[in-house]
């Protein structure tokens, strides 16, 4: 065997890029010098403890219509190869996209605890968990197991109204509290209740993360100003409401090292009256979410931002559609929520957001011109990527307006924008003679744009985007309807037709 192939840290690496478990599995058999690096990466992430309970001796447990059971009492020596595997698992969750229908019965891991050899948890070199609620619910035996000292990252789902509050709170006070750098929490729930002495006692354990996440409940004033002192909180994403902003009194230095926020509420105003309490100017990334079927003035999001002086150091705004659940709005699913309007509005104070490089807002109503893109494209020359994402198929956008962005976002990699493709800019109405080239635009998707003649459509966009890969437009069934659906559904066969026409550079 080649050197090269003895040194334990180059197979790590090598062996990364197996992502066949049953060829990791094979190559932990081949040698020795194998074995380790292949099995730590076998182990590294579970979504279930059944794996490693399967390493009890063959005739220590059955499984019975699904459910892995305990069939004898446990010996020390039952734990070996327990023992040889555990160490190597550091990341414990479950993958949501794969659901195994296997379960456990409730009295194994209570025998697993008591009967285990060693102190402490089962998994202790786990870094990053992946948890349901209800798993800290009585006795909190599965993450007492699974929870140690080397954890780093918890997330929290929970799909009730309800969580043991002091159980999680015991936990974190014994997990070295000091260490851990993010804290997630996900509600499914409507309301996820916590009493505001919970909520102060769970965050008094998280005063040194890094990143923090509570969504599903809304935050109380108290509970953002104990947050507004976490001296290293540099992403936090939290649901506010306007009454408690409005109490809100912000402290001198607060959120010192914030870089990342992610407001989400049912009003604008809450998450207005929060910048501008704030009042940062270490922002990089902001997300506005909208969790209620109500109206919003965007407007006075980029006027707020201007005003506190926070504009200037963005580098990525969201404006979007939030998880409808964690709303308390009673005629949550009564309509179709509205777009965010995106008008001329938004253009008056764009001169700020100097640095600004990523801007979404999705779903959104465009009633931009193409005077009014050329203003946005000439506001922002940084640009890497516009989502102004429509549901409508009328735009007083046109490819002139798209040849503004290019010409003056000369580093434009990705672009969603509706616009009207029925007629094409002559070579004469040109600057300087020339079309703009998109010389880094790789992603193009044109909404429900309505379009007439796919030939000349796709020599013109081959002409100007040298590099697109990725070409997307109207999705959904051929389905015949009202007129204005039959006249989407005549747009969307011209639109496949560029997109074949576009060659297999393109993906669509």
């Amino acid at each position: 065997m080649h050197r090269c192939l003895q040194i334990q840290e180059l197979l790590s690496i090598i062996f990364n890029h197996v992502r066949a478990r049953r060829t990791l599995a094979r190559l932990a058999r081949t040698c020795k010098t194998f074995q380790c690096p292949a099995l730590d990466i076998l182990w590294r992430i579970q979504d279930t403890l059944l794996a490693l309970l399967k390493c009890l001796p063959r005739d220590a447990w059955v499984i019975q219509d699904g459910t892995f059971t305990i069939r004898r009492n446990l010996t020390a020596s039952d734990f070996e190869r327990i023992q040889f595997y555990r160490n190597r698992i550091r990341n414990f969750g479950r993958d949501y996209s794969q659901w195994d229908p296997m379960d456990i019965e409730d009295q194994v891991l209570s025998i697993i605890w008591s009967r285990k050899p060693f102190p402490g948890p089962l998994l202790p070199n786990v870094s990053e968990v992946d948890l349901e609620g209800n798993y800290f619910d009585g006795l909190a035996i599965q993450p007492r197991l699974i929870i140690g000292p080397q954890i780093r990252s918890i997330r929290l789902r929970t799909l009730s109204d309800s969580l043991s509050w002091v159980n999680v709170t015991a936990m974190l006070r014994k997990a070295a509290p000091l260490d851990l750098s993010s804290f997630s929490l996900l509600g499914y729930a409507t309301t996820l209740s916590w009493s505001e002495s919970e909520s102060l006692e769970l965050l008094s354990t998280l005063h040194g993360v890094g990143t923090l996440s509570i969504m599903g409940t809304f935050l109380t004033t108290c509970a953002i100003s104990l947050i507004a002192t976490f001296p290293a909180l540099e992403d936090l994403r939290l649901s506010v409401t306007e009454t408690e902003m409005e109490n809100y009194a912000p402290l001198d230095n607060n959120f010192p090292a914030i870089t990342n926020l992610e407001i989400s509420s049912e009003t604008i105003d809450a998450c207005n009256l929060m910048l501008l309490k704030i009042q940062s100017r270490t922002f990089r990334s902001l997300t506005v979410t909208r969790i209620a079927n109500n109206y919003w003035d965007e407007g006075s999001l980029f006027m707020v931002l201007h005003g506190c002086n926070s504009a200037a150091s963005l580098e990525t705004l969201n404006v979007c559609e939030g998880p409808w659940y964690l709303s308390t709005s009673e005629e949550l699913f009564s309509e179709d929520p509205p777009a965010f309007k995106v008008d001329a509005r938004i253009l008056e104070h764009l001169d700020s957001f100097e640095h600004l490089s990523e801007l979404q807002i999705h779903p959104c109503s465009n009633d931009l011109d193409d005077n009014d893109l050329m203003k946005l494209a000439q506001s922002l020359p940084r640009l890497r990527s516009l989502d102004f994402w429509s549901q409508n198929n009328g735009s007083r956008c046109t490819f002139t307006g798209m040849q503004h962005l290019i010409r003056f976002c000369p580093k434009l990699e990705r672009l969603t924008l509706c616009v009207d493709a029925r007629q094409i800019p002559i070579f004469a109405t040109q600057p300087d003679g020339e079309y703009p080239l998109g010389l880094h635009l790789t992603t193009l998707t044109f909404c429900q744009s309505p379009v007439l003649t796919a030939g000349a459509v796709a020599s013109y966009l081959t002409m100007l985007l040298l590099v697109l890969t990725d070409f997307r437009t109207i999705n959904g069934p051929l389905e015949r309807g009202s007129e204005e659906e039959r006249e989407v559904i005549g747009y969307r066969k011209i639109w496949w037709k560029v997109a074949e026409l576009l060659g297999p550079l393109t993906k669509y």
